[in-house]
This record gives structure tokens, sequence and C-alpha cells, in this order.
């Protein structure tokens, strides 16, 4: 498992600049991984001072794919996105996956992403690797 902040995010997920959604990597394990992402004004995808659901989507997805490492990932399905209010620029996302479930190269995983201690986001996730 590595914790702490991740000098090179690009390192560990298919996106680059301006795209990637994860400033800090505080765990990846086996099991989970948990992210955290300070939401900038220059965020691609915010609009009057909202990341949408995609960006939340994304968030997600790129917490996921800290898991695979080098590995290339896709997003075979989602699972019922919950979202009980859309974070602002300079709000901190603190997001978690957790894998449910795993059959050779399909992951189930669980998202919870989180402003301080409320859950703004839930979502399940199927991502398939490709070796």
């Amino acid at each position: 498992m590595i914790s702490g902040v991740e000098k090179n995010i690009e390192s560990c997920i298919p996106q680059r600049a301006p795209f990637v959604f994860i400033d800090t990597i505080e765990c990846v394990g086996e099991k989970v991984a948990r992210t955290r992402f300070t939401i900038p004004a220059t965020c691609p995808l915010v609009t009057d001072d909202i990341l949408p659901l995609s960006g939340l989507m994304e968030n997600a997805a790129q917490t996921c794919a800290t898991r695979a490492g080098d590995t290339i990932g896709y997003i075979g399905a989602v699972k019922q996105m919950e979202v009980t209010r859309f974070p602002h620029v300079g709000e901190t996302l603190t997001t978690e996956a957790l894998v449910i479930q795993e059959v050779m190269n399909i992951s189930l995983m669980e998202c919870t992403t989180r402003i301080g201690s409320d859950i703004i986001a839930t979502t399940t996730l199927k991502i398939a690797t490709i070796e």
C-alpha cells in the first residue's frame, strides 16, 4: 500500500492536465484507494463556480484508476450515481473507492465522495482493465 502525497499523479492515471481531478493520493492498496482534490477555478468542467455531475464522475473514475497504475482501465458501467449537492470552486473532495467484487480483470468499485465529513456523492463503477 502506498500513502501520502503522490509527487507525480499523472504516473498513476491515464489523464493529463488540465483533465486531472486528483491533487493527492492519500492511500492505494489492493482493495481501496483514497484521493483528495481541491477544485480550482480553472477546472475545465467547472461552470458557474460549480463542479457538475461529469466532474464528480471523473474524480471517482480517476480515484479508481490509481489502483491500476500503468494498466489501462475503462468504465464498463455506472450504477446509480447519487449526488446530494454539487461542490464549489475551492472546496476539497475526498473520494474513496472500495473494491466490492473482482473477477479476472473486472472490478466492481463503490465510490464515496465527501467534503469534510459530509457525503456528497456515491456511485458504483464497473472497471475493466487491459494487461
